[in-house]
């Protein structure tokens, strides 16, 4: 089901942005709706504390889509549609602060890591708990988010993605190779969302 709801998002996105080529001057994508049954409101805001909305901005500030991560019994749930990203694989990664200011968002801070653990899902020790999987883009350069991670939640326990200082999803230019400290040699980032719920 998951599947479908990803695939009517891009769908959605793109439709509702338009081509890639034609979104120089678009400060903002226009994702509200995008993504059906997950508990946004008309307006595109999360409906109920049980989910948050990501809008990714690439390092012009300018929207390609948007992620919607859902608190699950045992972490999160994200699911996304995404557009004018390269193509081929990219880290992904949820990192420490709630603030996405481009060209590169060194304000979003470090990974996710609060038990100070490795980096990498095949690092000893590993993985933080903001790795997430590579995010693949295709050749049209658009990208679905399908994935889940049970190291965080949305609010409450351990890893607190909404706590007093947020935390944002990062796209990074390189695939995250899943050993190398501190970031999967992964590269500069290239887009940036603050999850807010």
């Amino acid at each position: 089901m998951r599947g479908s709801i990803v695939s009517l998002a891009l769908c959605s996105l793109l439709l509702a942005c338009g081509k890639a080529e034609d979104r120089e001057g678009a400060i903002e994508a226009d994702t509200t709706g995008m993504i059906a049954d997950t508990g946004l409101s008309a307006v595109g805001a999360p409906a109920d504390e049980n989910a948050a909305r990501a809008d990714i901005v690439d390092a012009r500030g300018l929207g390609i889509g948007a992620v919607i991560v859902t608190g699950l019994d045992g972490g999160v749930a994200l699911a996304g549609a995404l557009i004018s990203l390269p193509p081929g694989e990219h880290g992904f990664h949820i990192h420490q602060i709630g603030s996405c200011e481009p060209p590169i968002f060194e304000s979003a801070a470090k990974h996710v890591a609060p038990d100070g653990n490795p980096h990498g899902f095949d690092a000893a020790g590993g993985p933080h708990a903001g790795d997430l999987r590579n995010l693949v883009v295709a050749e049209d350069s658009t990208a679905t988010v399908d994935q889940t991670n049970e190291r965080v939640t949305l609010r409450g326990g351990n890893v607190e993605l909404l706590d007093g200082d947020g935390s944002a999803l990062v796209i990074h230019a390189g695939p995250d190779d899943y050993t190398t400290q501190p970031s999967g040699d992964s590269g500069t980032p290239i887009a940036c969302g603050v999850i807010e719920g």
